[in-house]
């Protein structure tokens, strides 16, 4: 795990917070809001490349409320970014970086961009075992605010390319498992084709005898 570092976004909002690396290259960021008063926990944010394995787009990332695994109800440490109603928010978004670029040739240059969200944000009254809820404006703004100056953090930190790297490891050995039925199959195809040819050839050699 890292030392605590600090950012700022573009609402003005500061938190600190620590990385470590998850199982298979996942970035997680452990985060505090940092008030007057000092720094106030507020749970984890795990940022990294898509996980489909036939993208649709490239480039993108995921975004995970709380570690761990893909069900939302077995996750820790998910983050209370939302009201007083609904403190938790729970889920995750596919973002894409590229939304953070600059274009100084549009006519009108968005000179503080920010990400897109592809999927309402969803909140929760408890971290596991509630129902989520499409969360209020509020909190979707504070959402997309973190979001956007965390997804700025990842690039710029110069060990996301190596973790980039093993989670992409982890990735192919899943399309490898899904590849190797198809390759089980096609190969008994071949085995069962080259019998009937066998068979095929012993016929004709006694016809051309």
């Amino acid at each position: 795990m890292s030392g605590t570092k600090s950012f700022t976004t573009q609402a003005g909002s500061v938190y600190s917070y620590s990385v470590e690396t998850g199982e298979h290259g996942e970035t997680i960021y452990n985060l505090s809001r940092v008030f007057q008063k000092g720094p106030l926990a507020i749970g984890a944010v795990v940022v990294h490349p898509d996980f489909n394995l036939d993208p649709a787009m490239p480039g993108l990332l995921n975004v995970q409320f709380g570690k761990g695994c893909d069900d939302r109800h077995e996750r820790t440490d998910v983050p209370m970014l939302g009201t007083e109603h609904a403190p938790f928010v729970v889920g995750h978004q596919l973002v894409n970086p590229a939304d953070l670029e600059v274009d100084p040739e549009a006519e009108k240059p968005v000179t503080d961009p920010v990400l897109n969200f592809t999927r309402s944000v969803r909140g929760a009254v408890t971290a596991t075992g509630s129902h989520s809820f499409r969360a209020e404006t509020e909190t979707f703004e504070r959402v997309r605010d973190l979001v956007t100056a965390l997804v700025k953090v990842y690039r710029a930190d110069k060990t996301t390319a190596k973790r980039e790297t093993q989670y992409a490891k982890y990735l192919n050995a899943q399309r490898a498992e899904k590849i190797q039925p198809e390759l089980d199959a096609a190969n008994a195809k071949i085995s069962t084709l080259e019998i009937v040819r066998a068979e095929l050839l012993e016929k004709l050699a006694k016809y051309t005898a």
